[in-house]
């Protein structure tokens, strides 16, 4: 519907983007109205983002030599008497009048030109969105045109939708909150019903509360329970039922009876699968209960603690045949397949990479027959308790993350260690031969030749990323739509990164450079992403080493280095092309 206004009002909406629009997009100079249709485009069409990526690269890079060449090539110094006789004209014809008021200048905003317009189209199009609006209003606020027994009888399926042979553990978190007390539990539930969980004791408050809620028909472990709630409604002879709409997607259904202990009760489910997601109770004893789901997720069993059920010893199904107790143990839990832990791995370098722990810090990911393990070093506790409650929510991942404080003990507990230390030459680089002769300080020369390799060394990780994730990972039409999606969101978030990177670089090439350098012979050209990210990280250590003589100038590395972002942004583009849809370049379905 946006596209079809957009192509209505804006005709020019998906034209391609000539190179005066890239430019000012890229300058940050277009109005906003233009900036938002260029930016809308740009996500669709990859020719117009190579276009962009070649217009910010190569030929800014050409412009700025040919702008360098330009001003050593001219002379603008004047002879004295043409330089006094032009100052004497500029005195004799410009006069200023005296400055006598304040002018202050509006901010000038341009707009796209639109087309002349009919003005019964105009009133036309406004009665349409208004007539639509209205009816938006309307759905949303009418009674849904379903029964009160449809209604539980849909969440008493969903309830029941879990296959009898899937394994695992339904974890639940709920909040109850009454009148003098507020309770949030972890509700743990086998899918197979073959373990129970251990009894806890409770406090007089919790197990009154308990106890109350019981004689209401809530069952304290399965509180959200529509088929508890069913039978307590067909139990009451004398009933009224309302449905209404509780926000968006969300049905309520409230019971009102003139009698019992428990009155009204109401039970909330989304529209979309009847899941139920809140329940209240009015208690006359104690007053209005709501219980709520804050969380749902089904877990392995290698993500449960032991103390949470029954041991198998204890299990009470057992029957008799021939006079013998047989206990039916429950079937042993088999291993993760390949998609689990593909869909395993994927999530937790999803959250290593929402987190920036996949870059800077000691963080690597191991896999094995059962489970994802993910080991690594942070520098504060806090950051390792952010990582493990975030790769926790991932089944089949293990995580042991270190802190150094956890380091420091543990070398402390073992005693004294022996260091060895070893001397490294200390030599010129040529970067900072080449600077310190045009008169740069050595904390400059220091500055910019970190500021190289740190950069150098992030292309090469994100181009690795990106390699890897490409490769390692089930082909295409045998990926989940959780594998899909959540390799697309990766190969998005490395490249946007790799783009941010090559842009860093290029400005410190110009930084850095000092002449040009005419030849452009520097050996075979590269094709493969990681190749020429391999390439420029040795160009830059090349440029910055002091461990060895020279025997290149910076000139000729650094113009070897330009060559190579040339490579790289083409190796990247071509990431773009192979990749098979839109929402693997864009990481947006």
């Amino acid at each position: 519907m946006i596209d079809k206004l957009l192509q209505r009002f804006i005709p020019t909406a998906n034209e391609h983007l000539s190179d005066d629009r890239l430019a000012s997009l890229f300058c940050n100079e277009l109005p906003l109205v233009e900036k938002l249709v260029a930016k809308r485009h740009l996500a669709k069409c990859w020719h117009c983002r190579v276009r962009q990526g070649d217009l910010e690269g190569p030929r800014a890079d050409r412009i700025v030599e040919l702008y360098r060449e330009v001003l050593n090539s001219e002379d603008l110094k004047m002879s004295p008497q043409p330089r006094a006789e032009f100052a004497h004209r500029l005195e004799r014809h410009i006069q200023l009048p005296p400055r006598r008021w304040r002018v202050v200048r509006l901010l000038k905003v341009s707009f796209i030109r639109l087309p002349p317009l009919n003005m019964s189209f105009v009133i036309f199009g406004v009665c349409v969105v208004a007539t639509s609006s209205l009816l938006m209003f309307w759905w949303q606020q009418r009674a849904p045109d379903i029964s009160a027994n449809s209604l539980l009888v849909q969440a008493e399926k969903w309830d029941s939708s879990t296959p009898a042979e899937s394994q695992g553990v339904v974890y639940q978190s709920v909040r109850i909150t009454a009148p003098q007390l507020t309770v949030e539990r972890s509700i743990y539930r086998d899918l197979q019903g073959k373990r129970s969980l251990k009894q806890m004791k409770l406090v007089s408050t919790q197990q009154k509360l308990k106890d109350e809620l019981a004689r209401a028909g809530i069952n304290w472990n399965e509180p959200m329970s529509a088929s508890d709630y069913q039978e307590w409604h067909d139990h009451q002879h004398v009933r009224a039922d309302k449905i209404e709409r509780a926000g968006k997607h969300l049905l309520r259904l409230t019971t009102t009876t003139p009698d019992g202990s428990a009155s009204p009760q109401s039970i909330t489910v989304r529209d979309e699968d009847f899941h139920p997601v809140l329940r209240t109770v009015a208690l006359r004893d104690v007053g209005t209960v709501e219980i709520a789901e804050l969380d749902y997720k089904v877990l392995p069993w290698s993500a449960v603690s032991e103390d949470v059920f029954e041991s198998i010893g204890n299990f009470a199904g057992s029957t008799r045949a021939s006079g013998a107790t047989v206990l039916h143990l429950p079937k042993m839990i088999q291993g993760a397949t390949p998609q689990q832990l593909d869909e395993a791995e994927l999530g937790a370098r999803l959250i290593l990479n929402q987190l920036h722990a996949d870059s800077g810090e000691q963080i690597e990911i191991r896999r094995d027959k059962d489970n994802v393990q993910v080991e690594g070093i942070v520098e504060t506790d806090e950051r390792k308790r952010q990582l493990q409650a975030q790769l926790r929510m991932v089944p089949h991942v293990v995580a042991s993350v270190q802190s150094v404080a956890d380091l420091k003990n543990s070398f402390a507990s073992a005693g004294p260690t022996t260091v060895q230390t070893a001397s490294m030459p200390d030599l010129p680089s040529p970067l900072e031969i080449s600077l310190h002769a045009h008169g740069r300080s050595v904390g400059d020369i220091n500055s910019l030749a970190q500021r190289f390799f740190n950069v150098a060394l992030t292309i090469s990780q994100e181009s690795k990323a990106i390699a890897d994730l490409q490769t390692r990972f089930a082909p295409e039409e045998q990926r989940t739509i959780v594998v899909a999606a959540t390799l697309s969101e990766l190969i998005y978030s490395h490249r946007e990164r790799l783009e941010a990177a090559l842009k860093n670089e290029r400005a410190l090439l110009v930084e850095a450079r000092v002449t040009t350098v005419q030849s452009s012979s520097f050996g075979r050209r590269t094709s493969s992403l990681t190749d020429a990210a391999d390439k420029n990280l040795a160009l830059s250590r090349e440029l910055t080493q002091t461990n060895s003589p020279v025997t290149r100038s910076a000139d000729l590395i650094i113009e070897e280095m330009s060559i190579s972002l040339g490579d790289l942004a083409a190796a990247a583009n071509d990431v773009y092309r192979k990749s098979p849809s839109d929402s693997t370049l864009s990481g947006k379905k």
